[in-house]
């Protein structure tokens, strides 16, 4: 995936252009290489250009250093860089490159757009609801009774705060968020584009003869202070109480998150990862892409499950399992390989003869 920046050259002030010199300063960098080579934007190694910066994490890249195009790179301490030419081309030394080049992100970002305290014309807001002085609330936006915005706050567009929910201080609600009735996001939040938080949770009970009857929800959801959730995730409503979402966790995009679960700290959900009712995840938990926890289930802090794992029963702390359904990762690496001897053993000796009128599979 191309980083590039195609915006104009980015300053970090009125002193021109960003250079290789600047960088290590920002950075605490080690410098090999000029000090006054331009730095425009930042691309992989394979497509970096003349004024690229670029990025070796790995000992595993920097063998592709010689070949790429790129003025300069970030690399982590102790990667040793072969061929590389002091005179042409700059190497940063850091302590780790892919914190470092969330620096240099920040410094090429272009600049945030201003965002006016108030209230736009086309935004409908209830008489009751609280809303700070230096909130925005932007286009087609809509405010429900009572509902509260915390200061600094921004909802860029046609954002919906429904009755007595309340959002923060200095938190940034892109457009088509979704916030229902009563749930409470805290400070510093980011919420992207399609986030719905607070819709029933999915609970139904056969009602012979009627058919399936709805279980009302009559909780909320409350979003811990610098809390990320991605595009069009959505976190459910509680039975009863509240589905928190615990401080610093960060959620992808296209997640579910059902009714009741308890989302521990600083937690990492990966895209299309789905957990199921009442579950809850311990503090420092990673969750790979469409991995799955069942309802009622406990996964232990600092636990990680696989991508496409499916956890059918609670999940030890500190474990990294994988599969469907999900076991011990350990465990699971010793039984791929006994598998994979066993293939190998049965190829070596041949497939056995089948005898007249055997259907049996080989």
């Amino acid at each position: 995936m191309t980083l590039t920046m195609h915006a104009t050259p980015t300053s970090p002030g009125p002193a021109g252009p960003l250079t290789t010199g600047f960088l290590a300063g920002k950075l605490n960098a080690r410098l090999i290489g000029p000090p006054d080579l331009p730095i425009t934007h930042i691309n992989t190694l394979e497509r970096g250009a003349p004024g690229a910066i670029t990025f070796i994490r790995d000992k595993r890249y920097a063998a592709g250093w010689p070949a790429s195009k790129a003025s300069a790179t970030l690399v982590t301490r102790g990667i040793e860089v072969p061929g590389h030419d002091p005179s042409a081309r700059a190497l940063l030394i850091v302590e780790n490159a892919d914190l470092a080049l969330n620096t240099v992100l920040e410094l090429m970002a272009p600049p945030a757009p201003a965002r006016r305290p108030g209230a736009h014309p086309s935004a409908i807001v209830d008489p009751s609801a609280s809303i700070a002085p230096t909130a925005h609330i932007g286009p087609g936006c809509i405010i429900e009774a009572g509902a509260v915005v915390g200061e600094g706050t921004a909802l860029i567009a046609q954002v919906y705060l429904g009755h007595q929910a309340r959002i923060g201080r200095g938190c940034t609600l892109h457009p088509g968020v979704r916030i229902l009735d009563r749930c409470v996001v805290g400070d510093a939040c980011l919420l992207h584009a399609g986030v719905v938080i607070g819709a029933d949770g999915f609970g139904f009970r056969p009602d012979p003869p009627r058919g399936i009857a709805k279980i009302p929800h009559i909780g909320n959801v409350e979003i811990q202070p610098g809390v990320e959730i991605g595009a069009n995730s959505c976190v459910d409503r509680a039975k009863f109480g509240s589905t928190v979402i615990g401080a610093g966790t960060k959620i992808d995009n296209l997640v579910q998150i059902a009714h009741g679960v308890q989302l521990g700290r600083c937690c990492i959900i990966c895209a299309q990862a789905g957990i199921a009712g009442s579950a809850v995840i311990g503090d420092g938990v990673m969750l790979g892409g469409q991995a799955g926890v069942s309802d009622n289930l406990t996964v232990g802090a600092g636990a990680q499950l696989a991508g496409k794992a499916g956890a059918m029963q609670d999940v030890p702390a500190g474990e990294m399992w994988f599969g469907h359904p999900a076991y011990n990762g350990r465990q699971a690496f010793r039984d791929l390989t006994l598998l994979r001897r066993l293939a190998a053993e049965y190829r070596d000796q041949g497939r056995p003869a089948r005898k007249r009128g055997d259907s049996s599979p080989d």
